[in-house]
This record gives structure tokens, sequence and C-alpha cells, in this order.
């Protein structure tokens, strides 16, 4: 049934209809609303048999009795337009021009292109909205007085979904809302899902269910294994083409892991190479790395990972003091040979609003301290020293975690086996190995961060992820419980 259309000057104060979509993820004014569950997805039409096996479990979670469902309402006022949706401080207010702006009917963006049919200068400074209402889906319609899209005479209509409205409002770059739930491992529990976690080249490039269900085991684990790959030096270019561009840097874009002497790159040694993370000096930071395995026949060498976002949670509940260390001072992080020189400030763990996004660790390309913003009655050498201090304390902490034995998962690559990884989250090293004794061969390549996002947005509309934002405190909570189950803090 449509609603009731509502003048603008009897909106004021008045109570819309109830919304009827409890699976919006979206907090609405009121304080019966239900919090959503974290994994609810709605059925949507999808292209494999494997998306429809994913959905067959999530759908029944989508049914909520109507009196449960929350009050909504939105209002004009002299400052904005009050929509019922919550950013955890409260409703958002929104000027008519930035909803005017907003709207993606196939009048205001080309349905083939994706692109919009008007400037926003041509919009006046302060539309007139004639009408406006909230639909029973929970969506906001509104219909614009002498509006552009009508020649300046007529009136034209808008409508917001409220995913849409709050994906906008919250500023993201990109409109993929919610990601892929992560699993937070140690060794025990890689092991016991590793399983699912491996796919055949063939798969990977010929098969959709397998390589969908491969990559949503990436972008939940961090690390998946291809098998079976052909001995050639261009393999891995094909394995990475299937997710998207592969990321030019610096060392080109494929590049060898084999030791030889006066090495560049502490990589290109049969040294003992510690759990870090590739090019934190690089913008942007690769999201996932490739290492093809062509020869391993020597002595030791095998790789190591570890996963940050695990530890990084395991400080935030056990160590909040040194969390908040990581996550405040910045960390310099520099590359200087052959003519390349990079530089770049990160903290050890980047927190977006309590939820740990990645984290930036690479000692072998540590840069030099500098001062940064402390008390301000300390001298300029007390405040170097105590950033250098409490930091040093915090990253030691950080370092225990990542590298106690029972969190880290060691595998020694065969010829044949490609691994992919999440090179912000996991960390990842090498053991010593004996040049001398045979050879250690990897072919390797990176994605870059936003590839790699469009290939997840690919990822969710096959599988029916929703499109709308969660409530961030619920997925702070599921991945705190992830860490607590594992039990391993220190």
């Amino acid at each position: 049934m449509s609603p009731s259309r509502i003048p603008v000057a009897g909106l004021l104060g008045a109570r819309l209809a109830p919304s009827t979509s409890p699976a919006l993820g979206l907090r609405f004014l009121s304080h019966s609303a239900q919090r959503p569950a974290l994994h609810l997805r709605p059925v949507l039409p999808v292209a494999t048999s494997l998306a429809r096996r994913h959905l067959s479990s999530e759908t029944s979670e989508a049914a909520v009795p109507e009196d449960t469902r929350p009050q909504s309402s939105v209002k004009v006022w002299q400052k904005g337009v009050a929509l019922p949706i919550q950013d955890g401080k409260g409703s958002i207010v929104v000027s008519p021009l930035w909803l005017r702006d907003c709207c993606t009917c196939s009048q205001c963006v080309d349905p083939d292109s994706g692109q919009k049919n008007f400037a926003t200068t041509e919009l006046p400074n302060k539309p007139k909205i004639s009408h406006i209402e909230m639909s029973s889906d929970g969506a906001v319609v509104v219909e614009w007085e002498n509006d552009i899209m009508a020649g300046g005479e007529g009136n034209h209509t808008s409508r917001y979904s409220a995913g849409q409205l709050m994906t906008l409002y919250s500023g993201r770059r990109d409109l993929s809302g919610v990601s892929v739930t992560p699993t937070l491992w140690n060794q025990a529990k890689y092991k016991s899902i590793m399983d699912k976690c491996v796919v055949s080249y063939d798969n990977w490039l010929n098969n959709d269910d397998a390589y969908y269900a491969a990559f949503e085991k990436l972008a939940e684990t961090g690390l998946i294994f291809v098998k079976n790959v052909p001995r050639s030096e261009t393999e891995v270019e094909k394995i990475a083409n299937r997710i998207g561009m592969l990321q030019h840097t610096f060392y080109g874009h494929t590049w060898d892991v084999r030791s030889k002497p006066r090495a560049e790159n502490v990589a290109y040694t049969s040294k003992f190479l510690g759990l870090h993370q590739d090019l934190m000096y690089h913008e942007p930071i690769p999201k996932l790395q490739l290492l093809h395995c062509l020869e391993n026949n020597c002595e030791g060498g095998e790789s190591l990972f570890s996963d940050g976002i695990r530890a990084a949670y395991d400080l935030k509940l056990n160590q909040p003091y040194n969390y908040q260390h990581l996550v405040k001072l910045n960390v310099p992080f520099h590359y200087d040979k052959g003519g390349h020189h990079y530089w770049a400030y990160l903290p050890t763990i980047r927190d977006q609003g309590g939820l740990v996004s990645q984290t930036h660790w690479a000692p072998p390309f540590q840069g030099f301290f500098g001062v940064q913003k402390q008390p301000s009655w300390y001298t300029k050498r007390e405040r170097f020293h105590y950033s250098m201090e409490v930091w040093h304390k915090a990253a030691q902490a950080f370092q225990r975690s990542i590298e106690a034995p029972e969190n880290v998962l060691e595998v020694k690559l065969q010829p044949g086996e490609c691994v992919i990884f999440d090179n912000t989250r996991l960390l990842h090293g090498r053991r010593q190995f004996a040049a001398t004794d045979g050879q250690r061969w990897l072919k390797g390549t990176y994605i870059s961060p936003q590839v790699y996002a469009a290939a997840e947005q690919r990822l969710k509309d096959i599988m029916g992820y929703p499109r709308d934002s969660p409530d961030i405190t619920e997925r702070v909570g599921h991945r705190e419980d992830q860490v607590r189950q594992l039990g391993v803090f220190r």
C-alpha cells in the first residue's frame, strides 16, 4: 500500500508510518529499535548456484514480527531535513541541496553509464520541497518543486532507501556498504578451516562457483592457496587478473623473490625474514600480494603468516593502554635505494570508530622517529623520548602477540602453489634457507585496494550481501567475541 502524502507544512513534529524493513542494518529514531543481525542478507537474484546455496541458510533471519519493527519519522526544519536514521550521535540532519543532489533516479543518473545527467551547480542553493513522506519499506520519498529535471516549472520525485542515505551520509568514497565479515584466526583456527581455503588453478580461472567461494574465504581469512599452477613465469599474472588489474610499483608489474648478491631488498636474500607487511611507505599500500612458487628445493625457506587484526583486537581487549598508543602514534616507514625515495607516517593499528581496519608493521623499513604531539609542558627532547618509549612498550606487546608460536601458520610452499594474502591485515615472513643446496624462486605481484574493493563488491552482489551499513558497535563486538573464543591472550 502506498503511503499517504504529507504536505511539508504539516510535517513539523509529525510521526509517520512504521518502517517494515528490519534488514536495513540501520538504527531508527526509536528506543524500541532492534539491533540487526550481523549477517542479515536480503533475498536477491543471484547468478550462480553457489550464491543460492549461500543465501538459503540466511533468509530465515529476515522475518521480524510486525510489532517489533522500529518506528520512523521524518521532519523538515529550517536548518534542513531530519532523517530517521542515526550516526551514533543522534538523527542526521541534511541540507535539501545535498538531498536533491543525491537522487539516483533514471532521470538524474543515466542507467546505462551510471553518470549524472546534471551538474550540482545547476541546482538552486535551497531546493524547495513540496511533499515528503516515508514509504512502507523505510525509504524517504521527496517531491521537489520547480525542479531542473522538469524544466524549472514542474515537480520531480526522488526516492532514497535508508541504506543509501546512511552510506552517503557516512562519507564513504565507495558505496559498497558492509564488508565481508572477517574470520580472525590463530594457527589452530586456520588449520581447522584450511581445506576450505584451497582452490585449484583451473577452478580459479574457469569455474565461477569455485572462484567466488575461494574469494569469499580470502575476504574472510585474508589467506588462500591456489594449487596445480603451471610452471610458467606468467601464471601469477593470470591468477591476479582474475581479480582485476595488477598494481604497478617500482618493482614492476611482477617481480622475482630469489636470493642474489648485494640485494636491494632483504627479501632477495636467503636470510631469515621476520613478520612484516610490504610497501608500508607506498601510496597506496598494496591490498593483496600473490606469490607463485616456481622452485623451492632448499633446506628451510618455510613461509610464515600471522593475523595482524587478531593481534590488534587481542591488545584492545587485554591491553587497551598499549592499543591506544599504537592507534595514536605514527611510525615512519621509508625506502631510499636505487633512486627510489618513499616516506610515510602510519599508526601501527588503524582504528575507524572502534573497528580495526588494518595494521602497519614493517621493522626492516622503519625510519627514524620524529617529534609528535605530546603534553605542552614537555621539552622537545622529552616529547621525543616520550613518543619512543610509549610506542616501544606497546609495539613489543603487539610483536609478542603476532609472533607467539600458537598464532603463526608455517607453510613450505611447493612448486605449483600460489599463495594470495591480504597485505593490509596479515603479516608474512620466511625462515632462513640454504641457498647453496638448491633453488627457491617465487614470482610475485600486487593488487591495489581499489581493484580489490571492486572485486569484493562483485562478490557481495553475487552472494546477496546488503549494501546498507550495519551497526558498527555490533561489528566490533563480533570481532572481539572471535578473539575471546580463540583463547590466546598473552
